[in-house]
């Protein structure tokens, strides 16, 4: 059962701007309405209403709407016209196929005192089969333009006016006739034109099985009853079905969040990813920064985006879902600095350690960018060009004027702004042998390829000193590497 109610007629107020107080037309069909409730407090302005196609017995609750012109009640269960002779603006009534049969005819009448009444469909109802119907209208509402869609001539209506009163008096002898308590009466356990509540079975079951029903307003009761119960039991399936943990289904869809989760104090904090987002999370060039990079793609509203820093973790809420990483070492919150790339997208996260000189040598807590992320990979012929101090610093400055335009700063809560991009936070080394070619180690000797031996690094990188190195480094890398998708065949040292 659909009941009519504030925010049902605001969702259906849009073309004023959502305002419900000043609502002029409202459309409120198939809504399984089944009693006319709160619009005149609500709006009571309304100067058109369409209320087809609900399941509505009683005509009510209507007498507020005094400015009220078109009234449309078509494919619904009204059986009797009452309580509209307060809506003294109403020149239009629609009443398309109802249930308004002989006993309702004469509650017509009651429309007399709608003086500005000029149009009156009833057709589809018992009553228009009824051989006087049109004549006893046309004859009681003499206010009346048109009767189902068909122009009442001047003729017309004083013929009727001539044979009004034996036709009422035929119809009232054919009632008394059927037993039939014009006032009063009961039929399927409910007051005339009033709400169904407990509606029995209509129908009977034929030589095939199948349920017949007579149309009537109990059948239309029951049928949306029993439409309204499939439905539900479809949807409870699916959701069953969906709730099955099976082998090819994946991992459930984490929920959206509206703000942060609340973290008890003293709760473990777990790295989570549950939009899938690739970023990385490593130290800044000059080892002074913590920089997070998440690709959160180029056309991402800002607005969608929340970050929460703290001084052992790092938590964005993108589109909803959360991004939860712990960090390396402390940093400071309220230095911290949020960006984003015009060109990119990506979110940058600087975030100064709270000591500048303590090293991250924690690898489970980095994640470097790969070697694709970096650098475009060069190709066989490709070489590096070497230039002169001061062109190199006219192309730092020019590189830095560029970037510095290429991006965005987002202030954090509690942050301060910046105007400029930091450094990519990872490296390359390039390891070379006497000819300028990168060496590949091992029994293949060079590879004539470029890129980056986990074991020469290991071994002794250019400037590590001997045997000592960091592991770091180790690991960016093999990480580099990998992405360039090179081999490493290398023969480990005889232990």
């Amino acid at each position: 059962m659909g009941r009519i109610t504030e925010d049902m007629i605001r969702r259906r107020a849009e073309h004023n701007e959502g305002m419900v107080s000043t609502l002029e037309e409202v459309t409120l069909h198939q809504q399984n309405i089944e009693k006319i409730e709160a619009l005149g407090q609500i709006c009571p302005h309304l100067k058109i209403l369409y209320l087809q196609n609900n399941l509505i017995g009683r005509l009510g609750n209507l007498h507020k709407l005094k400015e009220l012109e078109y009234l449309n009640l078509a494919v619904n269960n009204v059986a009797k016209i009452q309580n509209l002779q307060r809506c003294e603006s109403l020149t239009k009534l629609d009443l398309t196929i109802n249930f308004v049969d002989k006993p309702g005819l004469l509650s017509v009448a009651s429309l007399s005192v709608n003086v500005h009444l000029k149009d009156l469909y009833l057709m589809g109802n018992p009553c228009a089969d009824w051989p006087g119907y049109r004549q006893l209208v046309v004859a009681w509402l003499p206010q009346l333009k048109k009767l189902d869609g068909v122009d009442i001539k001047p003729s017309e209506r004083i013929a009727a006016l001539q044979v009004a009163s034996t036709l009422e008096a035929q119809l009232r002898a054919e009632l008394a006739a059927e037993g039939i308590d014009v006032g009063r009466r009961r039929r399927g356990g409910r007051r005339w034109g009033g709400r169904f509540r407990g509606v029995e079975e209509t129908g009977w079951v034929d030589e095939k099985g199948e349920v017949r029903r007579p149309w009537c307003a109990a059948t239309r009761i029951l049928e949306h009853r029993e439409n309204e119960k499939n439905a539900k039991d479809a949807e409870d399936r699916k959701n069953a079905s969906h709730a099955k943990s099976t082998l090819d289904s994946g991992p459930p869809q984490p929920t959206r969040h509206e703000s942060f989760p609340v973290l008890q104090e003293g709760e473990r904090v777990w790295q989570r990813n549950e939009g899938k987002w690739e970023f990385s999370l490593d130290e800044s060039e000059n080892r002074k920064d913590v920089v997070l990079d998440v690709a959160v793609g180029k056309f991402m509203d800002s607005s969608l985006i929340q970050a929460d820093i703290q001084p052992g973790y790092v938590r964005l809420l993108i589109k909803g879902k959360l991004l939860q990483l712990l960090l390396p070492v402390e940093v400071r919150p309220d230095a911290s600095i949020a960006q984003r790339s015009l060109a990119s997208g990506h979110l940058v996260l600087t975030m100064p350690k709270e000591d500048p000189h303590e090293r991250a040598t924690d690898p489970a807590m980095l994640r470097p960018a790969t070697a694709s992320a970096a650098f475009p990979t060069p190709t066989h012929n490709s070489h590096i060009p070497t230039q002169s101090p001061s062109h190199s610093s006219s192309t730092a400055a020019c590189s830095q004027q560029q970037q510095s335009r290429s991006h965005t700063t987002l202030p954090l809560a509690g942050t301060r702004g910046s105007s400029s991009m930091p450094p990519l936070p990872f490296r390359i080394n390039t390891l070379t042998d006497g000819h300028g070619v990168t060496g590949g180690g091992g029994k293949g000797g060079l590879s004539g390829k470029r890129g980056v031996s986990v074991y020469n690094i290991v071994s002794g990188p250019e400037g590590a000193g001997g045997d000592d190195f960091v592991i770091q480094e180790v690991r960016r890398a093999a990480v580099i590497a990998v992405a360039a998708g090179q081999e490493d065949d290398d023969d480990l040292p005889d232990l």
